[in-house]
């Protein structure tokens, strides 16, 4: 029964890896979804894959703890700041270079109603939290720790941003979007969660702020089309990357972090 669970244990990772993307891309090819569910089902699979992996090696108190990660809010204010600040920012730098470029004559705020920024800002959270529960929360804890945070961010990155693919098949709400942009974007956007989890010792509830800050603040990228956001997000996501690497170095921890967080494939042993 030990030989079995370690067995399991060793392979919860890849398992996790190859099977969400795999049944990512694979439910949009087999069924005809409404562009709307698309996204919820990328958010949706990576938690629930995540609980039933912790259920099968650590049991109901695995689970118990992996679902506590999204509530643990007791970080310094700092964190709220910065994380809210670089989602802001990211969306405004993007608006800024489409101005520049042209491609917008001045920045426009989309104009939602209170009921639709409430369902829309529920939906992105919710969404967020949960793409986090499984990214952030189960898989990059899980990385070898013989491997750098910026090596699992770039790793993460490629297989999170391959499942974004489903997004472009025909009939989603992306259909005809160019690849490229869409998997850059988002290990872009894995590198500064990363480097959010690891500054705030392992807690994944600034990654789902940024996240879904940046997700909501797209208000300001009004009458952009989806392709020049695509490759503006690209381009301002990798450009935080390399200021993450140039200030915080692959193992993204040049200076105070909040408590010492370490990326292993063997949870920590408790006395």
């Amino acid at each position: 029964m030990k030989t079995s669970n370690s067995l399991i244990r060793r392979i919860s990772l890849p398992v996790f890896l190859i099977l969400t993307p795999l049944i990512s891309l694979a439910i949009p090819l087999l069924a005809s979804l409404p562009p709307e569910i698309t996204p919820l089902m990328i958010a949706v699979i990576p938690a629930i894959l995540a609980i039933l992996l912790t259920a099968l090696t650590d049991g109901g108190r695995g689970v118990r703890a992996l679902l506590k990660k999204p509530f643990e809010w007791r970080v310094s204010f700092k964190w709220y700041v910065i994380a809210l600040g670089l989602a802001l920012g990211l969306r405004v730098l993007m608006s800024l270079l489409a101005l520049l470029l042209g491609w917008i004559s001045a920045i426009q705020i989309r104009a939602w109603s209170l009921p639709q920024f409430v369902i829309l800002s529920t939906f992105i959270l919710v969404g967020s939290a949960a793409e986090e529960l499984g990214w952030r929360g189960y898989a990059l804890p899980k990385m070898p720790g013989k491997r750098s945070p910026l090596f699992s961010a770039l790793l993460i990155g490629v297989i999170w941003g391959a499942l974004h693919l489903s997004l472009t098949f025909p009939g989603q709400m992306n259909a005809g979007s160019h690849w490229l942009p869409t998997i850059l974007q988002i290990v872009g956007l894995s590198v500064v969660l990363t480097w959010l989890y690891v500054q705030t010792g392992g807690n994944i509830v600034m990654p789902i702020l940024f996240h879904a800050g940046q997700s909501l603040f797209v208000i300001l990228n009004e009458g952009i089309s989806l392709t020049e956001q695509l490759w503006l997000l690209t381009a301002v996501t990798l450009a935080y990357s390399l200021v993450i690497f140039f200030f915080f170095g692959a193992n993204m921890r040049r200076g105070r972090v909040e408590e010492p967080v370490m990326l292993s494939a063997e949870p920590a042993k408790t006395k």
